[in-house]
């Protein structure tokens, strides 16, 4: 999951990948057309890779490229088709009029990022004052926003303190801070401890941090199949874990280079969001508990403002940052 809010590395790291993970096409493949997807080792894209596997995307296979930096990078720059893109990305994209939309939300967190705290603290409300480390270029931020929100507090009431996701609990094992905010498998580290919990986590903030399957208009333009081809092998996929979780976990652990076993414990902190749900994150219309993606737009602009990543006065139109035609025309 691309986690960190700001991004920058050569789109020439995937035009080598692509080439080199790409074998010739067989006659029988050749009226296929292969998508490039730029990400990182995610457990959220199971879905995707369990569709790859079993071949449900029909005329547009996937082609995973593992990229550690330079995502948002080759998906600007043509190099790759498509790109897994946080909200944040697509705005600043869009702030340097790149056009890049997401079409469709992958996954979104539930309970993989979290606030952890001593048992002490009961309450996001007793966090005012309080020095709080987290990595303040990532999504913790925006998990610890919106809880203060929640609490009618903002990130004025308390001292983010920036360092690694990874340096967290030795800062509150350490007795530097009381409360810090970190995700998996960082959690664990701490909440295994005695006298420390998780006091709040993205499963109470469902829509919040999301993985979002991203495409220039370009691209839409020139493979109008592709994107109702993706969409559905997307969804066939998510069922096929739901009926076939042996055949399934073996293949996402593949995928991960994980076993089985922790690919089944790691799925469990993301959810992949039904057709239901996709609509509702990409139009707003209905009533599910899920932050739509209006919402996410809001509350990651400021976010983006308070870092000063974007101007006050810089507006954003949200029909220029997704697509919802393709969503939305599924059955």
């Amino acid at each position: 999951m691309t986690r960190t809010l700001k991004t920058t590395a050569s789109a020439a790291l995937l035009l080598a990948a692509t080439t080199a993970l790409t074998p010739a096409l067989t006659s029988a493949q050749a009226a296929t057309t292969p998508v490039t997807f730029a990400m990182s080792a995610w457990i959220g894209f199971a879905p995707l890779f369990v569709a790859s596997q079993e071949k449900f995307f029909g005329a547009y296979p996937l082609k995973f490229v593992h990229m550690d930096t330079g995502i948002n990078a080759a998906v600007v720059s043509g190099a790759a088709d498509s790109a897994d893109l946080s909200m944040n990305q697509v705005i600043s994209d869009h702030l340097k009029g790149f056009d890049v939309k997401i079409v469709m939300p992958i996954d979104y967190s539930n309970g993989a990022d979290a606030i952890v705290a001593k048992k002490s603290i009961t309450s996001v409300a007793e966090l005012r004052g309080q020095t709080i480390p987290l990595d303040t270029t990532s999504y913790s931020e925006l998990l610890l926003a919106y809880a203060l929100h929640q609490a009618k507090l903002s990130l004025a009431d308390v001292k983010p303190t920036n360092m690694p996701a990874s340096a967290v609990p030795a800062a509150l094992l350490g007795g530097h801070a009381e409360a810090g905010v970190t995700w998996a498998p960082h959690i664990d580290l701490v909440t295994t401890n005695p006298g420390y919990h998780a006091l709040y986590t993205s499963a109470e903030a469902p829509g919040l941090i999301t993985d979002n399957f991203a495409v220039k208009t370009s691209f839409l333009k020139a493979h109008p199949g592709a994107m109702p081809a993706i969409i559905k092998g997307f969804l066939e996929g998510t069922a096929y874990i739901k009926s076939h979780p042996t055949e399934s976990y073996a293949i996402i652990g593949k995928a991960l280079g994980i076993s089985p076993a922790d690919a089944k414990i790691q799925y469990a902190q993301v959810i992949n969001p039904s057709l239901a749900d996709m609509k509702y994150m990409m139009t707003g219309k209905g009533n599910l508990k899920i932050i739509p993606y209006k919402t996410n737009v809001t509350m990651v602009r400021q976010l983006m403002i308070t870092q000063g990543q974007m101007k006050p006065t810089q507006k954003i139109a949200e029909p220029t940052l997704f697509d919802a035609k393709f969503v939305t025309s599924t059955h």
